[in-house]
């Protein structure tokens, strides 16, 4: 019987323990007295009004997310990614299958970041290989690869 009241006991305090309260931490393994608490509740309201800081990962993560864009055939996607794209962009009727960027050497100074990349892809079922140098811009809202450095490619997908 002892037995069976402790299960109980547990499974109301696991049910109990479900949703976090108003005003508490969503992280409900984190007790109320450990010594990170404060820290990890910080973290659980980010800052509404906090920027990334420039980063080469950022930056690479960027040029990554143009071609997930166009992978995904949103090219709506990739523009928030992109510096002024050309007007043609994302109406080229060609379709990227698959991508891999390899090689990567990124160089941050200040609010501009280089990244020089070998490019692998499947456009429209035929094998391409790249390689070039992307140009990056800092902006408000982030790393914004500029387009005439991918249009240098000589892709279908970045008509000039």
């Amino acid at each position: 019987m002892k037995k069976v009241l402790a299960l109980v006991f547990l499974g109301n305090l696991a049910l109990a323990q479900g949703q976090p309260q108003a005003g508490t931490s969503p992280f409900v393994d984190v007790p109320p007295c450990h010594w990170a608490r404060a820290a990890v509740e910080a973290l659980s309201r980010p800052d509404p009004n906090a920027r990334p800081l420039p980063s080469a990962l950022l930056a690479e993560n960027a040029l990554r997310q143009v071609f997930e864009g166009l992978k995904c055939q949103d090219s709506v996607w990739s523009e928030r990614f992109l510096q002024n794209p050309a007007p043609g962009f994302g109406r080229s009727g060609v379709t990227l299958q698959s991508f891999e960027l390899a090689g990567l050497q990124t160089q941050v100074a200040g609010n501009q970041a280089s990244i020089r990349f070998r490019l692998s892809a499947a456009l429209n079922g035929a094998a391409v290989q790249r390689s070039g140098t992307a140009r990056l811009v800092f902006a408000e809202q982030g790393w914004k690869v500029d387009y005439s450095s991918l249009a240098t490619l000589n892709l279908p997908v970045f008509p000039r």
